[in-house]
């Protein structure tokens, strides 16, 4: 009788093996070596649907190794919400729930936005971890009572928790808060297995905090770079309608900023910097977003007669690679509240030059200073000037710089940030038979 041809590891309890013998699977040789291990059972908490992690859940959720179940506390994102920065109501023209397992959980407070820490109560998060037993479950941040609820279940069913976060200790907090926050998060890294960094700025705040370097992964925040690299390629015969779809008819510099026009993000900065270039060379500047602050700049630009600016107003993510494609450099002047900059990676995808402030959490990591871009002190605008004027004035400077860009943003891939997770999971006991 013919050996069965299928994988020894799914026979059934006995098979008629050889000979006509009767032969049980003490009696067959296994290469244990070789078996499958069990996959490691990972939940994630997030407050809501948000398009950077979606390609992330899909990649996760791909591996054998992984079997993933993501939490949300709101539909916000896939619902229309206003979103009161961008000062327009917003639903992602991408899809967000595609390609993993995922679940919504009821939150008591259901008719509020995702904002402040009482706005996500979803006390259900308990019995999920209490029934299910994950392996470990990465939380993304601290800054909601849900999350806290998570973090008191998960230890209660000896769940690994990997934190997930993005804060930094560039800005400068009032005293009462700081010393609130030390409290606090000393507390709560004693509970934390593994602290998943993403970048330089993110590490350190571990540190401060008392995570040791052993409960430390890299784990990179990336965007999709294959899918913003195949649109740059497809969009690179379009370059001139572009262009001039945003205004600008000819071949001078574009110079782009990418984000909601509010304080923090200093577009007012940005427009005087301008301002003082555009005396000098001809180029223009292009606020891809819109905010409360839009108004102000149309007022800049009208009292002062500032030539060459343009305002597209809220752009969905599928326009968001066309001002990119039409762009020559992105900055990011922002001031505070930063904690990482994702526009900078996207931008970096279509191979352009990158200017940031000392507040952007990303400055550190993806920004190699005279090679792919320049960073400037937040409240230095003369520096900011002679950052533009460098790039403005040469477009041979601009491609070398674009091309370290396509260099850099390499090495931070969403499969590299996959792999920082499940290391994360495994080394916290998260394997099959620890």
């Amino acid at each position: 009788m013919k050996r069965p041809d299928h994988d020894t590891t799914t026979l059934p309890r006995a098979y008629i093996g050889p000979f006509n013998r009767l032969t049980s699977f003490r009696d067959w040789k296994i290469d244990h070596t070789s078996a499958v291990r069990k996959p490691i059972r990972l939940a994630a908490l997030f407050s809501h649907p948000i398009q950077y992690f979606a390609p992330l859940f899909r990649t996760l959720a791909a591996r054998a190794d992984v079997d993933l179940t993501v939490y949300y506390c709101s539909r916000q994102g896939v619902d229309e919400y206003q979103d009161s920065e961008f000062g327009t109501n917003v639903k992602w023209d991408i899809p967000l729930l595609e390609g993993y397992r995922h679940r919504f959980l009821p939150n008591w407070r259901h008719n509020l936005p995702v904002g402040g820490f009482l706005s996500l109560i979803n006390p259900s998060i308990v019995s999920e971890l209490r029934k299910e037993r994950y392996d470990a479950i990465l939380i993304h941040g601290y800054s909601h009572l849900t999350d806290w609820l998570a973090f008191l279940a998960a230890k209660a069913v000896s769940t690994a928790i990997l934190l997930h976060g993005e804060s930094h200790l560039l800005d400068v907090r009032r005293p009462v808060i700081r010393i609130s926050k030390e409290v606090l998060l000393l507390s709560l890294m004693k509970w934390i297995d593994a602290g998943l960094y993403i970048g330089s700025r993110n590490q350190e705040f571990y540190k401060h905090y008392g995570l040791p370097e052993r409960r430390l992964h890299f784990t990179p925040y990336t965007v999709d770079n294959a899918y913003f690299q195949a649109k740059a390629i497809e969009l690179s015969g379009q370059r001139q309608t572009l262009r001039l779809g945003l205004g600008v008819p000819d071949d001078r510099p574009i110079i782009l900023f990418v984000g909601k026009l509010i304080p923090k993000k200093q577009p007012l900065q940005l427009l005087r910097a301008f301002s003082q270039v555009r005396r000098k060379y001809e180029c223009a500047l292009v606020f891809v977003g819109d905010g409360v602050l839009r108004s102000k700049i149309e007022q800049a630009v009208f009292s002062e007669a500032i030539p060459d600016v343009h305002i597209t107003g809220f752009q969905n993510q599928l326009e968001i690679p066309k001002a990119y494609s039409a762009g020559d450099l992105l900055v990011l002047p922002s001031a505070w509240g930063e904690t990482w900059g994702l526009v900078i990676n996207e931008a970096m995808n279509f191979g352009l030059p990158v200017i940031t402030s000392n507040k952007v959490g990303c400055a550190g990591d993806l920004i190699c200073e005279g090679e792919n871009g320049y960073t400037a002190p937040w409240n230095d605008l003369s520096a900011l000037v002679n950052s533009l004027e460098v790039l403005v004035s040469d477009a041979s400077l601009r491609h070398a710089f674009g091309q370290r860009s396509l260099e850099i943003i390499k090495g931070w891939s969403i499969e590299r940030t996959a792999d920082g997770i499940v290391q994360a999971a495994a080394g916290n006991g998260a394997l099959h038979g620890k």
